[in-house]
């Protein structure tokens, strides 16, 4: 081969190989809040994060777990948020009786609704290393903020849920806030079980 032949292609070959990037729709971004230090800040993209504070300490969501699952069974909506909080692996439940979604394309109908943890149609739980608590909520929601599906190549990939929630309850016998809590997690084929 000449030497003007080469060059092209090797010049092609590099542009190609930078090209090729994993953009997994499933990985986690995790961009540091300066308001809320430790806490993902609050976005609409689909980042896979959540996090929120428990006290001062902050509950987030890891590299390690799949951050969010949704659970339907007969007619209960179960949605779990997995992460870390003081160097331990544990998961939030949010239980809402009464709603029960065909598929994750279904969630478009919690688009800015919110609602009332104290309501007892509601179950939160939360669990790890110990037993599973299960919260006597006095105060609190879960705001869905925004639900959008998301098509790649005009196909549906995934539902992007975006929300906040903020409640008190009572853990080993003291009244406990959970205050700041923002989630963006995509939910798809992957992580969206009915039963």
């Amino acid at each position: 081969m000449k030497k003007h032949t080469i060059l092209p292609l090797l010049l092609l070959l590099l542009m190609m190989t930078g090209c090729s990037q994993d953009y997994s729709l499933q990985k986690s971004v995790f961009i540091n809040d300066t308001d809320n230090p430790g806490l993902p800040v609050y976005s609409e993209w689909g980042y896979n994060t959540f996090g929120t504070y428990i006290d001062r300490k902050a509950f987030i969501s890891n590299t390690s777990d799949l951050p969010a699952k949704i659970i339907v069974n007969k007619d209960t909506f179960n949605l779990l948020f997995k992460g870390s909080w003081k160097g331990e692996d544990v998961t939030l439940k949010f239980a809402i009786l009464g709603y029960a979604p065909a598929d994750y394309p279904d969630l478009i109908a919690l688009n800015d609704s919110t609602i009332d943890l104290t309501a007892s149609r509601c179950i939160v739980t939360f669990s790890g290393p110990f037993l599973p608590v299960k919260f006597d909520i006095y105060e609190g929601n879960l705001f869905f903020k925004r639900i959008q599906n998301l098509y790649v190549d005009k196909v549906l990939t995934e539902s992007i849920l975006s929300g906040t929630f903020n409640f008190k309850t009572f853990m080993g016998g003291e009244p406990v806030a959970f205050s700041n809590g923002r989630f963006d997690v995509g939910i798809g084929y992957d992580n969206f079980f009915k039963f």
